[in-house]
């Protein structure tokens, strides 16, 4: 599936641009290891974690018409 123009990867990339970080976890949060690294780049700043499923970009809306 190509997900170039997705409205999913489009907000993501968006909020990208505006200093949002993209963090791999899963729903038990975020992998410890990149939040020691957030931590030492960011310090101890107030934000909102969001969880967004893989399956969001799997919406079949991009795929080729057989």
């Amino acid at each position: 599936m190509e997900i170039e123009g997705h409205p999913t990867q489009d907000l993501i990339e968006e909020l990208e641009r505006r200093g949002a970080i993209r963090v791999p976890g899963s729903t038990s949060g975020p992998q410890s290891d990149t939040l020691v690294f957030l931590t030492e780049r960011l310090g101890d700043v107030a934000g909102i974690w969001v969880f967004l499923p893989r399956e969001t970009f799997m919406t079949g809306l991009d795929d080729p018409l057989v």
